[in-house]
């Protein structure tokens, strides 16, 4: 069964979009995203049997597109987005896709096993971000003249999500902030070559409807925070229409800005003992999740605007994503680390666990 959680997480990511929606919308983009994947297994099974037709309308996109042959090709975790290195395996171009360490070990054997299943020959290889000389190598690529393919909203680099909300570049969503990665643009400025913003969603008879938008290129003079931001603007708007198609719901969660530990300003422990505090609550996560307890100490609430009130001791803070609910477990008892991380999720607890105990408002006990 559901836990009540889980549904508040997917709540509040929607939220980042429609910071109005009610659960009557999550209920209705989640019945859709079902219906979704339902036919989406559906079109690939009659793939590997053999009915080609699915791949058609990609074939004539890329003919129409000869551009797509050189340049880097960026597209989202949306619809058969597993269909995009396919559109240059068909002509017997190999590409290079551009991933993290995390979703190379995720997306490489179902990438492999399709084209192995189409009966493609020409190789993929792959790049992982944050391996040893990994710019040299797409810079050598690059000079090879053969097209790299990078999926946007992977967003968390070599160094994970902890990296992207403490280092990433601030964007404003409509109900939320998030952080996102500039490495690539500033990758595209140094190589200037050209970039196309692809994308592919399933159409009402779930059949791949391909899009293109004007291709750019940019120099080293180039704003890389500005080219980040014209990108995100792209995938957010792909988003937004097609909200039952992105696979990718857990990128807002984990690249939520509030989740930060740049923004844990404003403590009551002394401003020498944060480092300490933090080390010492890190540690407790990492080797005693099990039996070490977050103790509620303050009558804490979450009130309209934000505010995460401390009616113990009269005192009033920005609550940094925080919700009221998220607050009902420490109040009925004395969970454990581990038991929380299941609930509200590890960002969670890093983060906002901690900062109830700068704040005084918490402790952990045994």
């Amino acid at each position: 069964m559901e836990r009540d959680a889980d549904r508040i997480w997917e709540l509040w990511n929607i939220r980042a979009f429609w910071p109005n929606a009610g659960p009557e919308d999550l209920e209705r983009i989640r019945q859709d995203k079902i219906k979704v994947l339902a036919k989406e297994r559906e079109a690939f099974a009659g793939l590997w049997t053999g009915d080609r037709e699915l791949l058609a309308p990609g074939h004539r996109f890329f003919a129409d597109h000869p551009e797509l042959r050189t340049g880097v090709t960026i597209s989202l975790h949306q619809g058969p987005y597993k269909l995009v290195p396919e559109l240059f395996l068909d002509q017997g171009i190999s590409p290079v896709v551009l991933v993290n360490e995390a979703a190379l070990e995720k997306m490489r054997p179902d990438i492999e096993k399709t084209a192995e299943r189409l009966g493609l020959k020409a190789p993929i290889s792959w790049i992982a971000v944050g391996a040893p000389r990994f710019a040299m190598e797409l810079i050598r690529v690059a000079r090879e003249g053969r097209p790299i393919v990078v999926y946007f909203d992977g967003n968390s680099g070599g160094d994970g999500y902890v990296g992207t909300r403490d280092q990433g570049l601030p964007y404003r969503l409509p109900g939320r902030e998030i952080r996102i990665r500039t490495g690539l643009a500033r990758l595209v400025c140094r190589l200037g070559l050209p970039v196309h913003l692809v994308s592919v969603s399933w159409d009402k008879k779930y059949r791949p409807i391909w899009r293109k938008e004007p291709s750019q290129s940019w120099d080293r003079t180039a704003d890389p925070d500005q080219v980040t931001r014209l990108m995100a603007d792209w995938v957010f708007s792909e988003v937004r229409a097609h909200p039952e198609q992105w696979h990718f719901w857990t990128m807002i969660k984990e690249s939520c800005a509030c989740f930060s530990t740049s923004g844990l300003t404003g403590f009551q422990v002394p401003e020498g003992l944060h480092r300490d505090y933090q080390d010492a609550f890190l540690t407790c996560c990492h080797r005693s999740p099990e039996t070490v307890r977050l103790i509620l100490q303050s009558q804490a609430e979450v009130w309209p605007g934000g505010v995460l009130a401390d009616l113990t001791d009269d005192r009033f803070f920005d609550s940094a994503g925080m919700r009221d609910e998220d607050l009902d477990t420490l109040r009925l008892g004395e969970p454990t680390l581990a038991e929380l991380e299941s609930i509200h999720g590890q960002a969670w607890v890093r983060f906002h666990g901690l900062r109830l105990c700068l704040l005084g408002m918490a402790r952990l006990g045994g």
